[in-house]
């Protein structure tokens, strides 16, 4: 256990199981109001997952969007979500988001100094349902200058990867068109962006509202007296007795046996730092809380790049652009294609899940992603760059035959799924599946192209991946109301007990509706819980 601010009693006003962005927005909201909080984090660094992700926020109605001269429309947005949550979403849950989203993103505002910036072209990823938005709803933090954490820098969870805001992310889009030089100036100069970005001025702010941060050190049971939560028992066997607990400790996705027993479709690979293991909503069922949408994740397409670890564990890699940008397909064993290879990588994903109750096997796994040399020479593939020595983890042959072969697929069928695919990718359309068709498919491809998500794969030698279901995060879990509070089997409320993010029944449901969706969305429920919490304390709120 370390105790990176404060004192870690044994009894505290409220404590938060868990430092990603969520938690440390409900420790900021009840500290602002003069409650003694303490964060327990399992993991040895503060952060979170929200450390190592885009650091995104969606939030419909935001303030932000009337700079860019963008309007919002509060029906608009519930029409959206409730098509996007597939009806699944209580309406309080839903009227929450929406109408306290904007109150959450000006409280860390005015409170943290968070800066975050709407990204006026980047479209909610169902664009032509009714009641999306072509852009604003999602926001990009700005860049941030780590050195004003002091000691406190070296307890947020490192990111390898370059400082570059999603915002200029949009401006470059291909990783080889990227300034290499500058960014890693940037990074020498200790700037941070995207996920680090985010959490560093809510550590701060929470450090300067005397919130005590610990980390290795997880919770592993709740207390309870009188039906209500009185603290939590920690792994290490300390009793910390709270009158209020909120649990932001992410989902389950590092747990074989729940991943097995829970979700619909197999999960080999995660994004996210190794520690989501389920360990909140284990606890909250133990208290007897009600649990919903068990079955659902942050789904991804991802690659295992072998090198490629966080905590010692193997994490993947979501692939965004390598399957958007032309000269790409998916495909599956027999050599078809089964999905639109630009789509949503939530939705997307789905389809590696299809079950053939023939062979009993998933129909579309293993899939592979096949691309060209073009596209190669022009974008590169993650790390790799053309001309250089070819890594094991991707296959190359000179002829799409015998590419088939290495990957034990159908010769035929892959012939066959190119020839059309070429054929129609030549004229800018797909008719098997429509990729290039939405607004979102154009986003995410290649501006400069003739068409941004569509390109033959004919250019010797060929390449191939493994594409594995990966998930970002699971998001099932602790139901709660609109004001964050855990509700029980028969739908009341908890005393004492708040939740927020994957560790619960998260709002967005079987859904996605825009990039920020995890934590946007996550966030906002924790600044309910963080109020409901301060009301139930007997405190009220300073800066909302």
């Amino acid at each position: 256990m370390r105790v990176w601010n404060g004192d870690l009693g044994s009894e505290h006003d409220m404590l938060v199981v868990g430092a990603g962005a969520i938690g440390l927005t409900a420790a900021l909201v009840a500290a602002d109001a003069g409650a003694r909080v303490a964060v327990l984090e399992k993991a040895p660094y503060l952060g979170g997952t929200s450390a190592v992700s885009g650091g995104m926020f969606w939030i419909p109605m935001n303030t932000r969007m009337s700079a860019l001269g963008l309007t919002d429309d509060r029906d608009d947005a519930l029409r959206y979500l409730r098509a996007v949550t597939d009806g699944r979403t209580a309406d309080d849950v839903l009227a929450a988001l929406v109408d306290r989203g904007p109150e959450m993103l000006d409280f860390l505002e005015r409170r943290a100094g968070l800066r975050m910036a709407p990204m006026d072209n980047f479209p909610d990823y169902h664009p032509e349902w009714d009641g999306a938005h072509p852009g604003g709803r999602s926001l990009d933090p700005e860049l941030y200058d780590i050195r004003q954490l002091g000691e406190l820098a070296e307890s947020l969870r490192p990111d390898a990867r370059l400082p570059f805001t999603m915002r200029e992310y949009e401006e470059w889009r291909i990783f080889t068109r990227f300034p290499t030089d500058m960014l890693e100036q940037r990074a020498a100069d200790g700037l941070v962006a995207r996920g680090r970005a985010l959490v560093a001025p809510l550590v701060a702010a929470c450090a300067d509202a005397g919130v005590t941060l610990v980390t290795d050190c997880g919770a592993e049971r709740l207390v309870v007296s009188d039906d209500a939560i009185a603290g939590v028992l920690t792994a290490d066997g300390r009793r910390i007795d709270a009158q209020a607990v909120v649990i932001a400790c992410g989902g389950f996705e590092w747990s074989p046996e729940m991943v097995d027993n829970f979700l619909s479709g197999p999960v080999h690979g995660s994004c996210s730092p190794p520690h989501n293991t389920g360990d909140g909503i284990r606890m909250a069922a133990k208290a007897g809380v009600r649990l919903g949408s068990m079955r659902e994740a942050w789904w991804g397409p991802m690659v295992l790049v072998p090198g490629d670890e966080t905590d010692g564990a193997q994490t993947g890699t979501l692939l965004r652009f390598e399957r958007t940008g032309p000269h790409t397909v998916i495909v599956n064993r027999n050599g078809q294609r089964f999905v639109n290879e630009a789509h949503n990588y939530n939705d997307m994903t789905k389809a590696f899940h299809l079950f053939d109750p023939g062979a009993y096997d998933f129909a579309n796994l293993p899939a592979y992603l096949i691309f060209d040399e073009q596209h190669l020479r022009e974008y590169g593939f993650l790390s790799h760059r053309a001309g250089q020595p070819t890594p094991s983890w991707i296959r190359t042959a000179p002829t799409i035959a015998e590419l088939a072969a290495l990957l034990e697929i159908d010769p035929a069928g892959l012939g066959a799924t190119l020839d059309r695919f070429n054929a129609n990718a030549r004229n800018g359309v797909d008719p098997d599946f429509n990729r290039g068709a939405s607004a979102y498919d154009q986003y995410w491809g290649d501006q400069h192209a003739p068409h941004p998500a569509l390109g033959p794969v004919e250019t010797a030698p060929f390449y191939a991946v493994e594409v594995v279901s990966g998930v970002i995060g699971t998001k099932g879990g602790i139901v709660t109301d609109g004001d964050g509070r855990a509700l029980d089997a028969f739908g009341d409320p908890v005393p004492g007990l708040y939740a927020a993010g994957n560790t619960t029944a998260h709002p967005m449901g079987p859904g996605y509706p825009g990039a920020g969706a995890t934590l946007g969305p996550g966030s906002t429920m924790a600044y309910a819980a963080g109020l409901a919490a301060v009301a139930q304390l007997g405190l009220r709120p300073v800066s909302t």
